[in-house]
């Protein structure tokens, strides 16, 4: 199970995510292969991800998914930080480790 947190040291009982782990995923939304992963990948990885939790959508109302696109896009922007709309792997690992941890 993961768990989400704004901290770089884990909750007792979770352990930060190992950098095989983060390259086997950060590969995954490199759907192009350029190693690098640009902001329409990373949208559409998320969008897809968002189609598969459709209740959740329509309780949260008719615009949520307009909303949860705004969320990702300003959400992306602020994770790439050299600002040129491609997260290098050193840019996703600080969002991977220093957001999520898994359950020992």
């Amino acid at each position: 199970m993961f768990k989400f947190g704004e901290q770089n040291n884990p909750p007792e009982g979770y352990r930060t995510i190992k950098d095989e782990q983060i390259m086997k995923s950060y590969l995954k939304l490199d759907m192009d292969g350029t190693f690098e992963v640009s902001k329409n990948e990373w949208m559409l990885a998320f969008i897809k991800l968002l189609g598969n939790d459709m209740a959740a959508l329509e309780k949260d109302g008719p615009d949520s998914i307009m909303k949860k696109i705004k969320e990702l896009s300003d959400e992306f922007d602020r994770y790439d930080t050299d600002g040129n709309k491609y997260l290098d792997y050193e840019e996703y690992k600080r969002i991977i480790t220093s957001n999520i941890f898994i359950e020992e």
